[in-house]
């Protein structure tokens, strides 16, 4: 025996009981446009976000591989060019995404009825107008530019500029980083580099003065140093930085107490010559104490006038044993 359920109203029916006719003809409107612009302008907008996202990874990885080649390619020839390719392509990779994501939202600005021909000329005025207002940042970024393209240092070099030193961390259009030895971060605007020093561009050098007193003859502290310089060539620590092994430049100084005799070691590009130096130095005091080179030692020198000398009272005589 079959029960009848209750009778239920469809959503439909209920609502065409309830609305007026004026409002379910509004709504049937506002339905149609939504499936038609689902259908249509939806699924162009849909397309358009996922086909910049995709180009968007597409120019990022095409640049890492032609940024690999070309080191692979070029970092024979110059060690040094790693980090000015890095540089150079971090900042490629900004202006080929901005790119891309701009014509995509352009084409979705279309598709929504947007005129973007009026758009981009109002933007083109907005740009002028901003573009002379911000003197600054355009001479920066214009700085920049041919700041990585003549490649006057890359990351990793330690330079002097603006008045600040240190190691280059990053580099980008408007702004280069450096790390102080001392561990501060220095943030110089590109429109600001004037003169660049760069103490590592294709290789850099370690100098080495060595003090050593007067007692010492030449030719022995020369042999001691050449034996230095031998060892400094075989250390572990250090050998992997040499281009050449060091070198004794010879007596470079003379001094009130002291003559200097300078060693050179010629380093390779990228290499931090502080902790190097550090070394050298340490090996050079080992070698002076196992080598009995005396350390030169100040001797103050007291200058008195000759009143003072005149009129110094004289040691008592001595009393003579016969007396």
């Amino acid at each position: 025996m079959f029960v009848n359920a209750p009778w239920r109203p469809h959503p439909i029916q209920l609502s065409a009981l309830v609305l007026p006719a004026a409002e379910r003809s509004r709504m049937t409107r506002i339905g149609d446009a939504l499936t038609n612009f689902a259908r249509d302008d939806g699924l162009r907008l849909v397309l358009i976000a996922l086909g910049t996202v995709i180009m968007v990874r597409i120019v990022r990885l095409a640049l890492y591989r032609v940024q690999r080649r070309l080191e692979k390619s070029r970092l024979a020839v110059r060690p040094g060019e790693s980090g000015r390719l890095t540089a150079l392509f971090d900042v490629l990779g900004y202006l080929a995404v901005a790119l891309v994501v701009a014509v995509g939202a352009m084409s979705g600005l279309s598709v929504l009825g947007v005129n973007t021909g009026a758009l981009l000329a109002s933007a083109g005025v907005l740009g002028f107008a901003v573009g002379f207002g911000a003197q600054t940042m355009v001479k920066d970024l214009l700085n920049g530019l041919f700041l990585l393209a003549e490649g006057q240092y890359t990351i990793g070099d330690e330079i002097t500029v603006s008045g600040v030193t240190g190691v280059v961390e990053r580099v980008t259009l408007r702004t280069t980083t450096l790390r102080a030895t001392n561990g501060d971060v220095h943030i110089v605007p590109s429109g600001d580099v004037r003169l660049v020093t760069n103490k590592s561009k294709g290789w850099s050098l370690v100098a080495i003065d060595a003090g050593i007193a007067y007692t010492t003859l030449v030719e022995r502290a020369l042999e001691v140093l050449e034996e230095y310089c031998a060892e400094v060539g075989a250390d572990a620590e250090i050998a992997e930085h040499l281009m050449e092994p060091p070198k004794v430049a010879g007596v470079t100084a003379f001094q009130d107490h002291q003559y200097v005799v300078r060693v050179t070691a010629k380093l390779r590009p990228a290499s931090d010559s502080k902790p190097i130096e550090r070394r050298m130095r340490r090996l050079l005091r080992q070698v002076f104490e196992r080598e009995h080179i005396e350390t030169p030692v100040p001797v103050p020198l007291v200058a008195m006038p000759p009143s003072a000398v005149a009129t110094a009272p004289s040691p008592p005589a001595t009393p003579s044993p016969e007396e």
